[in-house]
């Protein structure tokens, strides 16, 4: 009895305890992406994605959608994109789309009997997290996948066994994808098509399936919906003309490609595979496989997924996994992509303190610096702190290259409203209708009085997820004070916004402190870009042309550079109004001893100076710049 009940506890099958290896790596990619990535990063854009979808509540605009194959699943895309707003909104789409994934490749590889390639269900979510680990946005295309390999694992769930029965319903379920997806259509037929010839033996059931995937498109979207052919059959896809428009949608677009074909790749090795597999059966003696053999086949099995449940716990499966999503996020994360987002989003919210925690922390770029000196300036410390950062004259005012997305609100508080809303209207085009900018916009518009179109405006972004409170308060507000009279920040724009007409290249700084001298920020901006271009003998003049009468003592580096002027002039140090405290006197000599102490060396002296005298004006006129 006792040997019967020893055998039986050997034969029995090993309870798994723990938790399912999915429900662990979901958790952890739930984390990942709201932590780690921030999805509203995405939805705010930085004028860095211009692929990112608009949407508005109401009929007329879901209306819109119902015109064409794909318009559907398009509505909804854009919809769920509006959660982006909140990262543990987003991070949740993001998620719940990447467990669908995994849960459908899981059922139709268990379906075509693969149960040894289960641990493959897990590619679309590593590469999803791959596109978004590049603030890249691709919801739609993704989407349109998705839709696909749900409507395989239906097909494969509820279509008869006879061929006939399963082509009826494999043409229902074309009518109806094919509406609500558009080109995806396509990647369920192949997949439809590679089942039936190589897994269940169909071959003309497989190639009928096959032929109505390139037929379906022509007859419903271009014969019934009146579409043109190439938007019939890509409709929602990478080659379709509306998505490569977009320069966004260039980046990572290999990756999305491998995350439509994935599932066909692994269903037509799988399935030659088999084929190649049961033919030497057939034509060979059955032999007991050998050790090595079966521990090839053990291990496989380990590695790719067993076909009962997975769970999570000191297992090759568990290890490759771990090995797997580190790699992915060690080859696709990017913290300098990720820092531009931020720096954009902080300006624009008004975190000052963070946007200079961003400039400490990181080397000069182009958009980081002008965020950092717009940050110095609404704190007050531009004067006084610009050259600890690094620093080169293009930045100031991004006349390297046309940043419109970040010049708008430059221009707005220097008082060049004009070139605000033009910059604005071009970013609309580039970028759609998206709410930020149409916030702005009517900002520009209420300052310059034309409140019928900041009402438009508003109203429109009414109708905007998460944006229609405050329209709407925005909207009371003029209906209780149309001319914004108590608005004390729409007054102060009003009254340092240029109103003379200018050229291109008219120095723009001068025409706004003529018209007001008390445009502070133009002053300071002004003197800024003169220390930066090492204009010193312009520098003085302004200074004593422009300086405001209010101010009780000038920036560290304003007399750092007029101490500097006069020293290389070999004028007198100290004027009548204009004497330079004696801390500075001490300072410059200091650092004209330790210059000479390097000779003629540069990059030596660079390296050596930089810690004691980094921060000076100094420095950034002999070394830096």
């Amino acid at each position: 009895m006792t040997g019967t009940t020893d055998q039986t506890r050997k034969t029995a099958p090993r309870r798994k305890v723990g938790l399912p290896l999915s429900a662990v790596f979901f958790a952890a990619f739930y984390l990942v992406v709201a932590l780690e990535i921030e999805p509203h990063l995405l939805y705010h854009g930085a004028g860095l994605i211009d692929n990112f979808p608009v949407f508005y509540w109401g009929w007329d605009f879901f209306a819109g959608f119902t015109t064409y194959p794909g318009g559907i699943l398009e509505y909804l895309s854009a919809f769920l994109s509006q959660l982006f707003y909140h990262s543990w909104a987003g991070a949740a789409v993001i998620t719940t789309q990447a467990w669908l994934i995994c849960l459908c490749t899981g059922c139709a590889i268990g379906a075509v009997g693969l149960p040894r390639w289960r641990g493959l269900r897990f590619v679309g979510p590593l590469l999803l997290l791959a596109l978004y680990s590049q603030y890249t946005f691709h919801l739609p295309v993704t989407m349109g996948a998705l839709a696909a390999l749900a409507a395989l694992c239906l097909y494969l769930k509820l279509a008869p066994k006879g061929q006939t029965g399963a082509g009826v319903w494999f043409l229902a379920f074309s009518v109806g994808l094919y509406a609500l997806a558009g080109g995806p259509y396509l990647l369920f037929a192949l997949l439809c098509g590679l089942v039936e010839i190589l897994f269940r033996g169909r071959p003309r059931l497989g190639a009928i399936q096959l032929a109505l995937g390139t037929a379906v498109p022509f007859g419903l979207g271009v014969v019934a919906f009146g579409q043109r052919p190439h938007d019939a059959y890509f409709q929602l896809l990478p080659l379709s003309w509306k998505i490569a428009s977009y320069a966004s949608s260039e980046l990572m677009r290999n990756a999305v490609w491998a995350l439509l074909l994935s599932l066909p790749s692994i269903l037509l090795v799988g399935g030659i595979g088999s084929a190649s597999l049961n033919w030497r059966r057939r034509h060979s003696k059955k032999t007991k496989p050998s050790g090595r053999q079966g521990w090839l086949g053990k291990t496989t099995t380990k590695l790719l997924g067993d076909p009962a449940r997975s769970r999570f716990g000191p297992n090759l499966g568990t290890a490759a996994l771990i090995v797997a999503t580190a790699a992915t996020l060690l080859f696709y994360r990017d913290p300098k992509v990720k820092t531009l987002f931020e720096t954009d989003y902080f300006s624009c919210h008004g975190q000052w303190s963070k946007v200079i925690e961003i400039g400490r922390r990181n080397p000069y770029h182009y958009l980081v610096c002008h965020a950092v000196n717009r940050a110095l300036y609404r704190e007050g410390r531009l004067g006084d702190e610009m050259f600890a950062f690094p620093q080169r004259p293009e930045a100031l005012r991004l006349t390297r290259q046309e940043a419109l997305w970040q010049k708008s609100d430059m221009c707005v508080d220097m008082g060049l409203v004009n070139e605000a809303e033009n910059a604005l209207m071009i970013c609309i085009e580039t970028h759609g209708e998206r709410p930020l900018l149409l916030h702005r916009l009517a900002r520009v518009n209420e300052i310059k009085g034309n409140i019928s179109t900041a009402r438009v405006l508003l109203g429109a972004l009414a109708k905007v997820p998460f944006w229609s409170g405050a329209a709407r308060a925005e909207l009371a507000r003029l209906d209780a004070d149309p001319e914004l009279s108590q608005d004390a920040a729409i007054q102060h724009w009003r009254s340092i916004m240029l109103r003379q007409d200018f050229v291109r290249d008219a120095d723009t700084l001068t025409l706004l402190l003529t018209e007001n001298p008390a445009n502070r920020m133009a002053y300071e901006y002004g003197m800024a870009g003169l220390l930066l271009t090492k204009s010193l003998d312009q520098f003085a003049r302004n200074i004593e042309t422009f300086r405001p009468a209010v101010v009780a003592q000038d920036p560290r580096h304003h007399l750092e550079a007029l101490l500097l002027h006069r020293t290389l002039k070999r004028q007198p140090i100290d004027v009548p109004g204009r004497t330079i405290p004696r801390e500075a006197k001490i300072r410059l000599h200091e650092f004209f001893q330790a210059l000479q102490q390097h000779g003629k060396d540069k990059a030596e002296a660079a390296e050596a100076l930089r810690g004691p005298f980094g921060d000076t004006y100094y420095y950034y006129y002999f070394l830096g710049g």
